[in-house]
């Protein structure tokens, strides 16, 4: 969470919008008259703001904090009629219940009386902008779904008011979970507090961005009644707010006392503040409310028209941008984990229906539930003290990730075994929904390989292999006797060539020098590429660097990869030509670059390894390009962001500049066609300045706002891969997308399985991607995304066991039915989600909503998971700096 440094000054935000009238100090001289003032409304929305899974302070003590300032602003709804705010994310409640029990009959009636607020729809606050498209879908599926078992109602808004930029399908999401308005409050493009936001496929929702999240903090920090000087200033800054209001509305503040705001410290506010204001500003009616109550007040003159608002296509601008290029620990193990379980639905389901293995509906939504706490802001971005990530003594997100883990490997072995049976061979099963020929690395028993296919050894022990694999499909793969080829050791050529590339290597560094496409012979670099660079901001910060992160052009160039020689080891095997490059990189350690260039395949394969990287150093790899750029697409949730770089281009609306997040991909297209894309497994920050796309491998920092991280810390190994793939044809040809999922997803090996022909289970068009098969109630879900960005006619034919199918919107509202056929056909927009339900005879159980962390924390871990103390409260200290 983006915060403030001690000691805090009093101010009205501490975000982008607010004026810097809005920042001074409220002091002033009393007044006795009424000053003039607006007749417009303020609709002042109090809400409390944590890290609810930790910031500065493990997860067993956040969630104390949590509980105990929560239950401040519910003793001020009990104390006071005038009083309301809004209440989010689950873990919070749940905290509540296990505190305070008696509580939460208390907090219903409250809801019920519409004093309360349970304003978010997902099941936490969640940085949105690093997860897989399905993950954030799912954390709005399990949220809905937990408020409607335990509280009986919906909440109505994607409350993601802390978030440091939105991307292009938030609308659509937002909207296809039945949501009625997307809230946030950085980087509004528009000028405007209310406004529709649009996805590519045209799907738009209402969309409100008031200012900051925590504003008109002298109402609540106070410890003394306002002065009329006070009030003044306050009626100053409301009024800064009319010219982004949009006419005919109500102005909207979210109020608060900065992070973990909690009630007015004055404890007859806010009556007695009311009694203030109405004699100060009697023009200007103020009232504290919920965002229900505003949302309803500007419905009906939106839908009319009668309040106009602009609407707005594409992603917004990014901010504290550290939070895309740090802690590759945690966004790489997420990363790996959203895949392996949405891997494990799709291969229960389909054992589910075609054997009599039993669908683990609690096991799998166990780790749903488990991934979504690790889907907190502070936790994914990876900006927190160390003992959020690993503790001795408190559930940590290390423990969560082990757990989901655990669970999907032991699925993968039991619906895989029950598919292919038992035997002396091994299974292997492709999730993605196409057939595959990519290089992959496996697992295999010691000694042995796939009979038929080219085996190269990897010195891990791990297996290189040739495959292909039918388009979701599982298979008995025999093994040989005979041990996979060991790669002989050549002497750097001086072209490395491919059927796809003409290579250069520097013999001196080991940088990539030159990289031809071998159908064109066009030479994409223009300097050495694959250069790892160690740089620092030019001027030291202010800020954390935990935090925030100039762009390149503002950081000074300490190192690279090409200031000293290094050692080269080439191996040449059946399916690749593997250099190992050695050296010694800034602050001493030792740098191993690994780059593999396979003989029948596009992709060139990159890990990188550093060693011992000083404290605030900021760790890069360069690829400078040898023409223009015009056009930048980069993966985010459930699609991609499409901007122009060159040359401007209004119909284009994604996001380029400065430091960005992606996932799995992004694809510069060149001015003569083709292009080069980066794809990744979790190294999420990419920047591109001219003609140079930066790939960020590490942000330094030893300690988080005075706590160790060693996630985040420079010291001791860290292994980095990527890959990049040269292509001459357009990006949908090359298949960018889908080389970017068959990277981060090899095919799962189930060992000790009977050799059985592969059988696919599902087939699509190429024009679609499916992120998720599972099953619910009694029918088979399969959700996937339009992947070419062009409206078209998509098919999917499913191999399972089913009746009729239906199409539906993301929380299986049904839309309407497809006709029987094989292929099932519908239109699909550009980059539409698409969700269908197919009946199927036998119907799985629901799972029951969480209301404790106890089955899932270690034994030892308990005893601070119910530690309770009721002084925690407000915000959790900063370390010492």
């Amino acid at each position: 969470m983006p915060k403030n440094r001690k000691p805090r000054p009093q101010r009205w935000t501490r975000r982008e919008f607010v004026t810097a009238l809005a920042a001074a100090p409220f002091a002033g001289g009393v007044h006795s008259q009424p000053f003039a003032g607006s007749s417009r409304e303020v609709f002042l929305v109090p809400n409390f703001h944590p890290a609810s899974c930790g910031w500065l302070t493990t997860f067993s003590r956040e969630r104390v904090y949590c509980a105990n300032s929560y239950l401040n602003h519910l003793d001020r709804v009990r104390d006071d009629p005038n009083y309301s705010f809004v209440m989010s994310e689950v873990n919070n409640i749940i905290a509540i219940m296990e505190f305070q029990p008696t509580r939460i009959a208390e907090l219903k009636h409250q809801v019920a009386e519409k004093r309360v607020e349970l304003v978010n729809g997902y099941f936490l606050e969640s940085a949105i902008n690093l997860s897989g498209g399905e993950a954030l879908v799912r954390l709005g599926v399990g949220g809905l779904h937990w408020y409607q078992q335990v509280f009986g109602m919906k909440p109505r808004f994607s409350w993601n008011i802390d978030v440091c930029g939105t991307h292009d399908q938030m609308p659509q999401i937002a909207s296809g979970l039945g949501l009625e308005a997307l809230v946030y409050t950085r980087r509004n493009p528009t000028g405007k507090t209310v406004y529709w936001s649009q996805s590519p496929d045209g799907t738009r929702i209402l969309t409100l961005s008031p200012g900051g999240y925590s504003d008109a903090a002298p109402i609540f920090t106070s410890k003394e009644p306002l002065t009329s000087g006070q009030l003044r200033q306050l009626e100053e800054f409301f009024a800064s707010k009319e010219p982004i209001t949009p006419e005919g509305a109500p102005i909207l503040v979210l109020g608060g006392g900065d992070d973990y705001a909690l009630a007015p410290l004055v404890k007859e506010y806010p009556s007695q503040f009311l009694k203030q204001w109405t004699a100060a500003a009697p023009k200007r009616k103020l009232q504290f409310t919920t965002m229900s109550k505003y949302l309803d007040a500007i419905l009906p003159g939106v839908n009319s028209g009668r309040i106009p608002i602009p609407t707005f296509r594409g992603g917004t601008a990014y901010d504290y941008d550290a939070f895309w290029i740090e802690n590759p620990e945690v966004k790489t193990l997420y990363r790996r984990n959203e895949h392996a379980l949405q891997a494990a639905e799709m291969l229960a389901a389909i054992a589910s229906l075609h054997s009599s293995y039993q669908y683990p509906v609690k096991a799998l939504s166990d780790c749903w539930i488990l991934m979504f706490l690790n889907m907190d802001r502070n936790t994914i971005w990876g900006s927190a003290g160390g003992m959020v990530f690993v503790s001795d003594n408190s559930w940590d997100a290390q423990d969560r990730f082990r757990w989901v883990n655990r669970t999907t490997d032991q699925v993968f072995d039991s619906a895989g075994g029950a598919l292919i049976g038992s035997g002396e061979n091994v299974g292997l099963f492709n999730p993605l929904n196409w057939k595959r020929n990519d290089p992959v690395i496996l697992q295999l028993p010691a000694g042995k390989s796939l009979d038929g296919t080219a085996c190269e050894a990897l010195p891990d022990g791990r297996v290189l292999c040739g495959v292909e694999m039918p388009s979701a499909s599982l298979g008995g793969w025999k093994l040989s006797p005979e041990a996979p080829v060991s790669p002989h050791s050549i002497e750097l050529p001086e072209i490395i060539e491919t059927n796809y590339h003409l290579a250069r290597i520097d013999r001196k560094s080991g940088a990539l020098t030159s990289l031809k496409l071998k159908k064109s012979g066009r030479e994409l670099l223009a300097a050495p590429a694959n250069v790892i660079v160690a740089e620092r901001p030019a001027t030291k910060q202010k800020e954390d660097p935990g935090d925030k992160m100039p762009p390149r052009p503002e950081r000074t160039r300490l190192a690279s990869s090409s200031d000293q020689p290094s050692t080269i080891q080439v191996k040449q095997g059946p399916l690749a030509t593997t250099l190992q490059v050695t050296g010694t990189f800034y602050g001493g350690g030792t740098l191993r670059r690994t780059i593999r260039f396979y003989h029948d395949h596009p992709r060139i394969d990159f890990e990188t390894e550093l060693n011992d990287v000083p404290n605030y150093t900021v760790v890069v790899a360069e690829f400078p390009l040898a023409e223009d750029i015009v056009e930048v697409r980069r993966g985010i949730p459930y699609g991609f962001s499409h901007g122009a770089w060159s040359k401007p281009n209004p119909s284009l609306h994604g996001w380029t500049k400065g430091i960005v997040p992606a996932v799995r991909w992004i694809d510069f297209a060149l001015v003569n066609g083709g292009g080069l894309a980066i794809l990744d497994r979790g190294l999420s920050g990419r920047e591109l300045n001219e003609r140079t796309p930066l790939l960020y491998l590490l942000n330094a920092e030893d300690k988080y706002v005075g706590y160790d991280n060693p996630w985040l810390s420079g010291k001791g190994r860290h292994v980095l891969p990527y890959s990049v793939v040269a292509h001459d044809s357009p990006w949908q040809q090359a298949r960018i997308p889908q080389m970017a999922w068959e990277y981060n997803r090899e095919p799962i090996v189930i060992s000790s399985g009977a050799a059985v022909p592969s059988k696919s289970f599902l087939e699509t068009s190429d024009n679609v991607m499916m992120e998720a098969l599972r099953r619910e109630g009694g029918h088979i879900e399969v959700r996937l995304v339009e992947c070419l960005a062009s409206a078209g006619t998509a098919t999917i034919t499913l191999k399972l066991p089913h009746k009729n199918a239906v199409l539906t919107d993301l929380i299986g509202r049904k839309l309407s039915s497809l006709p029987s056929s094989s292929p099932y056909t519908f239109p699909v927009r550009p980059q539409q989600i698409v969700t269908l339900h197919f009946e199927v005879a036998s119907t799985v159980p629901e799972a029951e909503p969480i209301q404790s962390w106890d089955p899932f924390v270690p034994e030892n871990k308990r005893p601070a998971l119910h530690a309770y103390d009721p002084s925690l409260i407000g915000h959790p200290p900063f370390g010492e700096q």
